[in-house]
């Protein structure tokens, strides 16, 4: 007759390990809502900074700077500061538009929310966090930070790749409900 073998009690290291192991996944996930909460509130607040650009120098005693307001040349340049650096207005409303017009409905839906997030503040959430979690209406939060992930993916953030494919699955395991919410 065969003898059970007894199962061998987790050892310290083993313990450590899975330890670690949750401890890891834990921190990468929480990262991955406070980068999302970054872009968020990039948006949201619509932080630009404006480069004025100078047409001509006087150097005359008490003339004052003549700042260019119109003709052929470019007029100032409004930078929206994110978490990754500035980029032109032009170049992140073009995304926006580009993803709003897109015959992709997933594309279709995340441009419209970006649009209203950019024009409508209002009536917007003011957070997609609790705390550290995701905010009581998880999955509004969750298509937000997909909205605004995707959007930096799209202005060249190499560092939200990652956060943009755990906010995905972190969406898709959510409960099918029919409705689509916007802000």
């Amino acid at each position: 007759m065969k003898q059970r073998q007894a199962k061998r009690p987790i050892g310290v290291s083993r313990g450590r390990q899975q330890i670690e192991k949750l401890t890891a996944q834990r921190t990468e996930r929480r990262d991955t809502r406070l980068y999302a909460e970054q872009w968020y509130n990039a948006l949201y607040i619509w932080d630009v900074r404006v480069v004025k650009i100078l047409s001509s120098f006087h150097y005359e005693p008490h003339s004052d700077l003549d700042f260019l307001t119109s003709g052929d040349a470019p007029a100032p340049l409004r930078y929206l500061k994110t978490p990754v650096g500035e980029f032109t207005e032009g170049e992140v409303g073009s995304i926006i538009t580009e993803m709003s017009l897109s015959w992709v409905p997933e594309a279709r839906q995340l441009g419209k929310m970006l649009d209203k997030l950019r024009r409508e503040q209002s009536t917007c959430m003011g957070s997609l966090l609790r705390g550290a979690s995701w905010s009581q209406h998880r999955e509004r939060a969750l298509r937000y930070g997909v909205a605004v992930l995707t959007l930096a993916v799209r202005l060249g953030d190499v560092y939200a790749e990652g956060p943009l494919q755990q906010v995905k699955q972190e969406l898709s395991q959510l409960p099918l409900v029919n409705s689509v919410q916007s802000c």
